[in-house]
């Protein structure tokens, strides 16, 4: 992992192999570290190895994670680049999310 990182998105779910598979295989993410069972908590950090942030996501085995305070709780990614958005798009699409 990157130590120069300046940014770093922590959130915590319950279905962490779930969100793992969205951001890696469905967007193309990086897991660029990883923990599991540190005092309880397993972690995946998500990113691109040359960006200057990453997202990390965690579990506790024996908490349930809020849910997010409303629907517009969102994280925005903008691909300028119509090829790269398109292409994105489709790896979306063939991983089951639309």
């Amino acid at each position: 992992m990157r130590k120069d990182v300046t940014l770093r998105i922590a959130r915590p779910t319950d279905r962490l192999d779930e969100v793992v598979r969205f951001y890696r295989d469905g967007l193309g993410f990086e897991v660029i570290a990883a923990f599991d069972d540190h005092d309880g908590f397993d972690g995946r950090m998500l990113g691109h190895p040359q960006a200057p942030w990453h997202l990390e996501f965690t579990c506790h085995r024996d908490h349930h994670a809020c849910r997010a305070p409303t629907q517009d709780n969102l994280l925005v990614f903008y691909l300028p680049d119509r090829a790269e958005w398109e292409a994105t798009a489709q790896r979306m699409r063939d991983t089951g999310y639309s």
